[in-house]
């Protein structure tokens, strides 16, 4: 299956099917005094590629997250953004920083998450 799945012969099945990815936000924040941090806009890519702002209109609640994947630890916050509901995460170990997870297929996942040297990495240049 990928990377993400744990495999359990025994049983013949898998943990999960779900591939994640964790996008960095550039932010645009309000921080109080006692350090609580409330976002306020992000830069998106839109489907041309382009940096679009995205305001928050709303924080709905804010709750503390600690992500599976990583291991960061932080506050997880459910926000109004244009009527839906999305869920931006603050990872409060250094540095310090927002980012978004978003469901991408085994393809998209296995190609952002390659390791150096792996076969089918190309590697960069510096033309």
């Amino acid at each position: 299956m990928g990377r993400l799945c744990e495999y359990n012969s025994a049983a013949d099945n898998c943990q999960t099917d779900k591939y994640s990815i964790r996008i960095p936000l550039r932010m645009t924040q309000l921080t109080e005094r006692d350090g609580r941090a409330w976002p306020l806009a992000f830069e998106w890519k839109d489907a041309d590629g382009e940096a679009i702002r995205v305001k928050v209109d709303r924080i709905v609640s804010v709750a503390p997250c600690a992500e599976q994947k990583s291991g960061s630890v932080g506050d997880r916050y459910e926000c109004d953004i244009g009527g839906r509901i999305e869920y931006l995460y603050y990872s409060k170990l250094q540095p310090r920083k927002w980012f978004k997870v978003q469901e991408v297929s085994e393809a998209e996942y296995n190609a952002y998450y390659k390791l150096p040297g792996e076969p089918g990495k190309k590697p960069k240049s510096n033309a």
